[in-house]
């Protein structure tokens, strides 16, 4: 099988050491993100962690191989115009899109809404840490928090500094006492390798031709994959 990584640098090459080490995909290809020279052969899965325009090649890409290639996004910070291209690939493959792949998140984005509603009137905020090259801010992750606590993304209060992986915490304020949500992440191989699960679970619904994906939709109820596949 074939995996084709958008972008190459150091998180393309944390992808890339993980992929090696899972021993899944017996070819692995690495593609620059505002490229237009990718593979003749047909990728099996396409994980991009790269910049939001390359999600034009990507979809030109799997448009030329008939479409219906699952498709893990990991870039944040798209533009309008960037989400569009997004909507015509959903189209004809089978995507999955997170700002954050990590199992701790996860957790955390569901203990943070059942943390809202347990706690009743109180004051929310998110915190953000990231290292000083991460140019998006508030992070997707932030975002992704406030929209489980219903609050507005941009409240989320932004810090860049040092070489931070990425520290995310959620306060709950109420009156002689402050309840603290924190995750930190010590490595980027979480995400390497969260993308890499969620890729393996979507392979069995992106296999044939775009003719096929209909017949594809059937089978996504038997694959525990994200809630953030869209077919």
């Amino acid at each position: 099988m074939l995996l084709i990584i958008v972008g190459t640098g150091t998180m393309g090459k944390i992808i890339q050491e993980c992929a090696e080490e899972d021993e899944t995909f017996s070819q692995i290809q690495m593609v620059e993100p505002l490229d237009k020279k990718w593979p003749d052969q047909r990728a099996d899965l396409i994980i991009d962690f790269s910049h939001p325009k390359a999600i034009q090649g990507i979809y030109e890409y799997a448009r030329s191989q008939g479409g219906n290639i699952p498709v893990v996004i990991g870039t944040t910070g798209q533009k309008t115009e960037d989400e569009e291209i997004i909507k015509l690939l959903e189209k004809i493959c089978p995507v999955c899109r997170k700002t954050n792949f990590s199992k701790g998140i996860d957790v955390m984005n569901k203990l943070a809404g059942e943390g809202k509603k347990m706690m009743g009137q109180c004051d929310i905020a998110v915190e953000e840490i990231h290292h000083t090259k991460k140019k998006d801010a508030p992070s997707g992750t932030a975002k992704t928090l406030c929209n489980s606590l219903g609050i507005p993304e941009e409240d989320a209060v932004s810090l860049r500094m040092g070489t931070v992986f990425g520290k995310h915490k959620v306060y709950f304020a109420l009156e002689d006492e402050v309840l603290e949500i924190t995750h930190t992440a010590f490595s980027k191989r979480i995400f390497a390798k969260g993308a890499l699960e969620q890729g393996k679970k979507m392979i069995s619904v992106g296999q044939g031709k775009p003719e096929d994906l209909g017949k594809k939709r059937e089978t996504i109820a038997a694959v525990k994959v994200d809630d953030n596949i869209k077919l």
